[in-house]
């Protein structure tokens, strides 16, 4: 227990003192840059920040910081080390993958295949159980990260599935994670490895807490099962191919469930009675009387609506007293009432799903260096049989 106690009380001061350096400042302003964009989308979408670029950063630090206390404790127990070289070969190898698609950077797929690599041609030479346990690591935290923080900046947008318009959430989260770990160079030495990691995600079938809690599920069985094929990976030689191909196999798998899983059964689509709510404005009014995602605004004072403009006629005179007729997915119909006999209502600061949006953000994967060279050439080609 004393050992542990000292790893513990090591990896924090060791984490601890990477804000020393120039290094970790320029990553935070990386991801300061990162949240700026999304949060000047969010504007367009809302009208205002939920959260402001500097306070998701802060956040995303102090979620970060612990993970990485949680990484280094656990490579540290373990003893596990890794190194210089194999670092060289996969960190080139997620360049070029990442070239395909952005999310073929994870050190699953490059880890992976170098491995197998190694281990049918004996070159480069890879200390693939090593190698997996940090992968392993490395996506046990991401999981703890992606629970207890991602969805902590969801934004609502507008979608186009099967021919229909409909509701959903983004959610983008970074966080910088300082780790320390042991490089075998001659000989050993600790040093703290900077990284960030990231979670972009749709939750369009399912609410942003439950998909965020979703994915860390699933994330942390991949993880852990990583971890017990790397440690049995070093007492038998047929578990290190088992490893190699479990890491990037089963992360695909994984990623391809979750699209499955957004295709079908949307939650957020319009509705013949009423209008529904998909989000709520910070300190507006619909968040004061407890509006949630997907709750069917009935009627307002008596009046049926199923447009922004009748929401917007009632409240033309600032009434002082409102009541909405409700029907709240958690708990059936409920009336909701608000109050403001010095200046009157007039606006609700909600975001709902109309049968036909005025504005739609279509969200679109971003293409990478190769597609974009793939569609020049094809319009080079078109272009010459004209």
């Amino acid at each position: 227990m004393y050992s542990l106690l000292q790893i513990v009380y090591y990896s924090i001061c060791n984490i601890i003192d990477i804000l020393k350096s120039p290094l970790f400042w320029i990553v935070l302003g990386i991801i300061y840059l990162q949240y700026r964009k999304v949060g000047e989308m969010e504007k367009g979408i809302l009208g205002v920040h939920k959260k402001s670029p500097t306070l998701n950063v802060i956040l995303s630090t102090m979620y970060g910081l612990a993970g990485g206390i949680i990484g280094s404790i656990l490579i540290i127990y373990f003893g596990i080390t890794i190194r210089a070289v194999d670092v060289y070969f996969i960190l080139p190898l997620a360049i070029l993958l990442s070239l395909i698609h952005p999310r073929f950077i994870c050190f699953s797929y490059a880890g992976g295949i170098i491995s197998i690599i190694s281990l049918v041609f004996g070159r480069p030479n890879i200390n693939v159980s090593e190698v997996m346990f940090v992968i392993g690591v490395l996506h046990l935290v991401e999981s703890f990260l992606i629970l207890v923080d991602g969805k902590g900046n969801r934004m609502p947008i507008f979608m186009e599935k099967k021919g229909e318009i409909i509701g959903g959430f983004t959610m983008n989260r970074f966080w910088p994670v300082p780790f320390t770990i042991f490089i075998n160079a001659g000989s050993l030495y600790p040093t703290t490895v900077l990284a960030i990691l990231g979670y972009g995600d749709f939750a369009l079938s399912n609410f942003p807490e439950k998909k965020a809690k979703d994915t860390a599920s699933i994330l942390s069985l991949y993880s852990i099962t990583l971890l017990i094929l790397a440690r049995l990976s070093q007492s038998y030689y047929i578990f290190k191919y088992i490893a190699a191909i479990f890491a990037p196999l089963a992360h695909e798998i994984i990623i391809r469930i979750g699209r499955q899983m957004e295709e079908k059964d949307f939650i957020f689509t319009p509705v013949e009675e009423g209008l529904r709510v998909l989000d709520t404005l910070p300190k507006s009014i619909g968040e004061k009387i407890g509006l949630n995602p997907g709750d069917i605004l009935i009627s307002l004072n008596g009046h049926r609506i199923y447009s922004n403009k009748d929401i917007e006629d009632i409240l033309f005179f600032r009434p002082n007293y409102i009541w909405l007729e409700v029907y709240d997915i958690k708990g059936g119909f409920i009336t909701k009432e608000y109050k403001d006999y010095k200046n009157g209502v007039t606006h609700l600061g909600i975001v709902v799903v109309p049968r036909v949006p005025e504005q739609i953000f279509m969200v679109e994967e971003s293409k990478t260096i190769i597609s974009r060279l793939v569609d020049r050439l094809k319009g080079k080609k078109s272009t010459f049989k004209n």
